[in-house]
């Protein structure tokens, strides 16, 4: 191959990333105003059903003077409450420990010692007057040190620290036997200090008739507010306790004592939050109600994810949240909480901080934002509820049709005929579920037979299209799938963000972009579509290998672009499995010099798109560039780290999830179809040798996608939806010819 081709090669790649580096997002979300105080008001155990009913009017009227969402609440661990309060306070998703109950003022008791003494045994450090204290920061930092990513116990109040600023923490969820001051290690510093507070029991009333026998005096708590609002705290957390008290109580009590006092709770705090908004300039300062876990008896149901209300400089009035974490309109990140605190107060996050500070989305809403993120909720929970039964189906779906056209073409030639329509159907489900969002949805059942409905009339298309036009069904598929894909990216991802074999919020592994699953039928559906279009169509065959080429391009662009959220492992996997086609359909013989020559585009293209999203300001830059950033102040071992990580939960994947199945079902299958029956690959190859170029494609695709990627058994296993069906029909095809 001569040297002028790859130049041109080369040159592609750079227009591809100077278009890259002057595209501008469609609308950007708003950043938030800077304040001279943040308050953090904790209700714990409060779930996206208690905003249903007529209760809660204070704290729904906040949601209309600022931006709200729905927080996702993993953590290092479960969705548990020694979890979740050190990871809004940490800006990573870490794991908490049981000791970390028990934080204390600094001149409480603690069994025969005062806790500055016992802190001071524990850590060497002696206390200033008047601070708070977490007796568990040893324990919490060790247990974290071992994550395979950074995560840093009290970041936030050491940044807050280092910066000249004060914390302070009001109040806790005690019950009579039982400390419960998780929420200490929110405000604390990397040494397990807080600057000021009231966690002990003079903030507390007993009240014996009561679930926890003890209750919050908010009017106390009202006093300390401003106490310390007037001795400079720029964060104030406050814990309103009375809601875990009951909760963790609960089991002693009827259903009918504990609702009754778990609503007269809600309502004391609902209360407690008109009168603090009152006293607050909204101006200056900024208020955040935060429900860090739902009940146990939500995350049962899926309901995972609890509201947020913001208000202050900069949060639009009835208007949803987002982040550079999530950029999902109405869903942020407990990991984001920090940062926002942090920016909201003119500080930069650290670079330990995985999450990105809270945005305004620029989506306009026709009705009530809560009443959007309800039903956001639910449409959710729908295609939570339903992806696990349907995703089995389906794998079950492809090993039983792979299995029975193996039948076929060793056993039994005559049913070919049979086979071949079910062959389409597995290559048409991706699109399907792909275009099952634009059908309203409201249980798992409705969602089933749709698929089923939507498959049928794909696969029913392709097959009049065949007999009726002459198209080849892999193009109408493969090429319908492709657009859809590409035209759904740029959309903002509208469809991936509701599709079975999309991506959830629920989970959280991610939230926009091209996920693996869809990366994977993208990488599958775009070479076998092109290929059989080139081989179908002779007349034309130059003209579109050319607009083949072109298409390449704005494939790679769409996985790899930061301003639409770069898939990594997908950008490799797609660059070299397209460029590798490109290759074959060009002529080129592929020797060790070749395979250097690509694995040297790939690199350049890699750093092209990385090298952009860092120049971008860290909140709008994707996982690419936060990554990226993070090897560099971290060092090598950072990235050795992430590739050890990434290689686990493969090799975890390959043990226990359903597509490891149909990844091996295609491979074996290929495997079988290279030697037997003899001579019909050597037939295959050269009646179809722009469509068997395509299939080296597609495996290569697979290889690298199964190599680069966290989840690449995933990846790896939606490509071959569109290698071993059409290797298949086309074997079956043969064979009945």
């Amino acid at each position: 191959m001569t040297v002028s081709f790859w130049r041109r090669l080369l040159f592609g790649l750079i227009l591809l990333s100077l278009i890259c580096f002057n595209y501008t997002p469609e609308a950007a979300a708003n950043s938030i105003g800077k304040v001279e105080r943040v308050v953090l008001v904790i209700v714990d155990r409060v779930n996206v059903d208690d905003y249903a009913g007529p209760g809660l009017t204070n704290i729904k009227n906040l949601a209309k003077r600022g931006a709200v969402g729905l927080l996702n609440n993993n953590t290092g661990a479960g969705i548990y409450p020694e979890h979740t309060y050190p990871t809004i306070g940490g800006g990573a998703h870490l794991v908490g420990v049981g000791e970390a109950f028990n934080g204390f003022n600094e001149n409480e008791k603690v069994v025969d010692a005062l806790a500055a003494d016992e802190f001071i045994r524990r850590t060497g450090i002696k206390p200033p007057p008047g601070s708070v204290l977490q007796l568990a920061i040893g324990e919490l930092i060790r247990t974290n040190k071992a994550l395979p990513y950074p995560a840093v116990p009290g970041e936030l109040g050491e940044a807050l620290h280092q910066a000249g600023l004060k914390t302070a923490i009001i109040g806790n969820a005690d019950t009579v036997d039982v400390h419960r001051r998780l929420a200490t290690t929110i405000t604390m510093d990397s040494r397990g200090l807080t600057d000021m507070g009231n966690v002990q029991e003079s903030i507390l009333a007993h009240e014996p008739t009561a679930l926890g026998a003890l209750r919050t005096k908010f009017d106390k708590v009202e006093e300390e507010f401003n106490l310390f609002r007037k001795k400079g705290a720029a964060l104030i957390v406050i814990e309103t306790g009375d809601i875990t008290r009951i909760y963790e109580e609960k089991d002693k009590a009827t259903d009918e004592a504990y609702a009754k006092q778990r609503s007269k709770s809600l309502a004391e705090i609902d209360k407690f939050v008109g009168q603090l908004a009152k006293q607050m300039d909204f101006s200056r300062e900024m208020l955040m109600v935060v429900h860090p876990t739902p009940t146990d008896e939500a995350i049962k149901e899926n309901k995972n994810l609890t509201p947020i209300i913001a208000v202050g400089p900069g949060f639009t009035p009835g208007a949803l949240l987002t982040s550079g974490t999530t950029k999902r309109d109405g869903i942020v990140m407990n990991t984001d909480i920090a940062p926002t605190i942090l920016k909201s107060l003119g500080l930069k996050a650290p670079v330990q901080m995985s999450g990105r500070p809270f945005l305004v989305s620029p989506l306009k809403l026709t009705e009530n934002s809560l009443t959007y993120l309800q039903n956001l909720n639910q449409k959710l929970l729908v295609t939570y509820k339903a992806r696990p039964p349907l995703q089995s189906a389906y794998v079950l779906l492809q090993i039983a049709v792979l299995f029975v056209a193996l039948y076929g073409i060793f056993f039994k030639r005559h049913i070919a005929e049979v086979v071949k329509p079910f062959l389409l159907v597995v290559m048409a489900v991706p699109l399907a579920e792909l275009l099952l969002p634009l059908i309203p949805q409201n249980n798992v059942a409705v969602t089933a037979i749709l698929l089923i409905i939507v498959t049928l009339i794909i696969a029913g298309l392709a097959v009049v299209v065949n007999r009726k036009l002459g198209l080849d069904p892999f193009i109408f598929i493969c090429v319908a799938t492709a657009g859809v894909i590409l035209g759904d990216v740029f959309n903002g991802s509208y469809l991936q963000k509701q599709s079975l074999l999309g991506y959830d919020p629920i989970v959280g592994a991610r939230f926009y972009g091209i996920g693996n699953e869809y990366m994977g039928v993208l990488i599958g559906s775009v070479i076998v579509g092109t290929t059989a279009a080139i081989q179908y169509w002779p007349k034309w065959r130059k003209t579109l290998i050319v607009v083949s080429g072109l298409l390449y391009l704005l494939t790679i662009y769409a996985m790899a672009a930061p301003n639409l959220g770069t898939n990594v492992g997908g950008t490799i996997a797609i660059i070299a499995a397209l460029l590798v086609t490109f290759l074959l359909l060009m002529g080129v013989r592929f020797k060790l010099r070749t395979v250097f020559m690509v694995m040297a585009l790939v690199l350049v293209a890699l750093i092209s798109f990385i090298a952009f999203d860092l120049s971008r300001p860290p909140d709008l830059r994707s996982h690419i560039g936060t990554t990226a950033s993070l090897i560099l102040s971290s060092g090598p071992d950072q990235a050795l780290q992430i590739i050890q990580r990434k290689w686990e939960m493969n090799m975890k994947l390959l043990r226990y999830t359903v597509w490891s199945r149909v990844l091996l079902m295609s491979i074996a299958m290929l495997a079988l179809l290279f030697y037997r029956p003899r001579g019909v690959m050597e037939k295959i190859r050269i009646k179809y040798p722009f469509l068997f170029k395509g299939f080296i494609g597609v495996v290569t695709g697979a290889l690298v996608a199964f190599t680069f990627n966290d989840s690449g058994v995933v990846a790896a296993a939606t490509t071959m939806i569109f290698g071993a069906p059409p290797l298949a029909y086309l074997v079956l095809s043969e064979q009945t010819d």
